[in-house]
């Protein structure tokens, strides 16, 4: 298989004057692209930085970035990209984690982790793209000259942290590739006239693949530096952008910021990814965007493993669809045995555009991958048609009195009920029950009333599944993709009674 650099020169030779990168209010063509990636391939390997050398790129999302991107797979390099805003102890803990001896960053920040005197790597070794790139002499240097197999590792990316265990990921650029070409481009079928935005971080394996897919099919990539709807309406607009694949939580977001799906007419399909969105706000997102709307349900470790059709949204629009062709999914019971269809149980999958590894951690790697199957630890179910339904984390099943209960299934119910804006449902530690289950919402006073959400649950939920309690929260707790992260609320009601009140009107009518 050719390597990234391969196939993206092959773009450039065809269409060397085409704008490969937008970003902000400049373009880049492919064969300025090209010699950028020479230049900054140059000044890198000056700085000694070479095949299987791990560096941190700790810069926001930019052209520069692409072209660290490039550059490091042009030398073989393994990149670890990283967020800016990341504790200096977490940073620390992330270099030990992967082995990492140099760190990329921009003058401000590489100032600032030397002024500390507390980052584990060597201050010589925390670099800035500081030189003129255009002032390096790229006569007789070749990119690819050193033939860099595309079975090397190339990222090591950690996972979102919705566990609050992050690990490294190991990608190689064949992943990379299987993941732009395979999952996306075949399965969407983008021609080489696309114009796709990325407006994910891309220190997050999404926004690296956004951003790589429209090089790899002779494209176009449009760059934010952040996402605000305001910036994502206009890039749309200005730079009639066709494709991309959108975060769920940025499109609760712009679906309530877009008044015409004429203003976004260039748009031919949008995919949501990363979480679930809710039934009402899919159905919204299918009117206004007024395109081929897809869902798709994957994980960093494994991509994208299933679709929702525009077709399959009108019979089954609760699913994440039917398993890519490539695909082979199953669930199965806690003994590892497929079960049948309507049955819970953990989502395995396997798939050419799966990961290498966890880094270092071979026992990991051999817990999660069995037989050449991901088990993924979500929950699900297939029904007849083969239809993929999420029910969760497999941690964070409550147990009731013995009884399993799914999440899910009550923060689909409670988010329906007016005036609720987002629900996440745990379980904590209670002492009659074993565990209790406690809503946490976050919630619009002006249209809200508790009273509606506890006769809802009580009307459409099973007994055993209707939460024994609710607090309400200014914000829940996310990460940069908008997962809430769930390990962060149980945390913050780590000793809270749930039961409390309940327990008390048993002991008054015990003694009546």
């Amino acid at each position: 298989m050719k390597n990234i650099i391969e196939t993206f020169q092959k773009h450039v030779r065809q269409t060397p004057h085409k704008n490969a990168i937008i970003f902000e209010d400049y373009t880049y063509t492919y064969r300025q692209v090209e010699e950028n990636i020479k230049q900054l391939s140059i000044y890198l390997e000056s700085l000694n930085i070479q095949e299987g050398s791990h560096l941190i790129l700790l810069l926001n999302n930019s052209y520069e970035y692409l072209l660290c991107m490039l550059s490091l797979a042009n030398l073989g390099a393994v990149l670890i990209p990283l967020n800016t805003t990341l504790k200096i102890e977490v940073l620390n803990k992330a270099i030990a984690s992967t082995d990492a001896t140099y760190i990329l960053t921009d003058t401000s920040l590489k100032n600032k982790l030397i002024d500390t005197q507390s980052c584990s790597i060597n201050s010589a070794n925390i670099l800035a793209l500081e030189c003129d790139l255009n002032a390096i002499d790229t006569s007789g240097y070749l990119l690819n000259k050193a033939n860099i197999s595309a079975d090397n590792d190339y990222i090591l990316t950690m996972t979102s942290g919705s566990t609050g265990d992050p690990k490294p990921i190991v990608f190689t650029q064949k992943t990379k590739i299987n993941r732009s070409l395979l999952a996306a481009k075949d399965l969407y079928e983008l021609k080489s006239d696309e114009v796709v935005i990325t407006a994910s971080p891309l220190y997050h394996s999404l926004g690296q693949r956004l951003l790589l897919l429209p090089l790899l099919i002779g494209g176009t990539s449009v760059l934010l530096r952040k996402f605000t709807p305001k910036f994502w309406i206009e890039a749309v607009k200005k730079n009639r952008v066709t494709f991309t694949i959108a975060i769920a939580s940025h499109l609760e977001v712009l679906v309530e910021q877009i008044k015409e799906s004429s203003d976004l007419d260039s748009l031919r399909t949008i995919v949501s990814s990363s979480s679930l969105l809710k039934v009402e706000t899919k159905k919204r997102c299918i009117e206004k965007f007024n395109c081929d709307f897809h869902e798709c349900y994957g994980a960093s470790e494994v991509g994208i493993l299933t679709n929702l059709t525009p077709d399959d949204s009108k019979r089954c629009i609760s699913s994440v669809g039917k398993a890519l062709a490539f695909v082979d999914l199953k669930i199965v019971d806690e003994n590892k045995n497929e079960v049948q269809n309507g049955t819970i149980g953990e989502i395995i999958s396997k798939t050419p555009t799966a990961f290498s590894r966890y880094y270092k951690n071979e026992k990991k790697t051999k817990q999660s991958t069995i037989d050449g199957y991901f088990y993924t630890g979500d929950l699900g179910y297939l029904d007849e048609n083969g239809y993929l339904y999420l029910s969760g984390r497999k941690k964070d099943i409550i147990i009731v009195g013995g009884v399993n209960v799914y999440p899910l299934d009550i923060e689909n119910v409670i988010s329906e009920v007016k005036g609720v804006q987002e629900c996440s449902v745990i379980g904590v530690d209670d002492s009659y029950f074993g565990e209790a289950i406690l809503a946490v919402l976050s919630v619009d006073e002006a249209h809200f009333n508790l009273k509606d959400v506890k006769v809802t649950c009580i009307k459409r939920l099973a007994d055993y599944q209707v939460p024994m309690a609710f607090e309400l929260v200014d914000e829940l707790p996310k990460n940069s993709l908008g997962k809430i992260m769930k390990h962060e609320l149980r945390a913050m009601f780590k000793n809270y009674d749930a039961t409390a009140l309940l327990r008390k009107v048993m002991r008054v009518e015990k003694e009546e």
